[in-house]
């Protein structure tokens, strides 16, 4: 059996200088070799819905931005891995509608 980890690809040091650093000019221009950022799938085997998921998060993204804030109420929240990284509690965060 093998099991392959999207995130471990996502983080090799060799494609991806500071993997750990939110920084998304890395995917500008050329963006990063083929195969190397994987979160669709890649090849025959791509998710259809791929640009649809696309365009619903940066419709969701741009909202959110627009019309609240926001603050964790964890401050410190630690990362866990299994098997793929996400908040230990959650990322619960308090929202707040922007005043006009």
């Amino acid at each position: 059996m093998l099991y392959w980890s999207a995130n471990s690809t996502h983080k090799n040091h060799e494609f991806f200088p500071e993997p750990e650093k939110f920084d998304p000019s890395r995917f500008e221009g050329n963006g990063p070799a083929p195969y190397t950022f994987v979160p669709f799938g890649g090849g025959p085997h791509m998710c259809p819905g791929k640009e649809y998921a696309r365009l619903e998060i940066l419709v969701f993204m741009h909202h959110l931005v627009r019309r609240f804030k926001w603050e964790k109420i964890i401050p410190d929240e630690q990362i866990v891995f299994n098997p793929m990284p996400s908040p230990a509690k959650g990322l619960p965060i308090r929202i707040y509608p922007h005043k006009v």
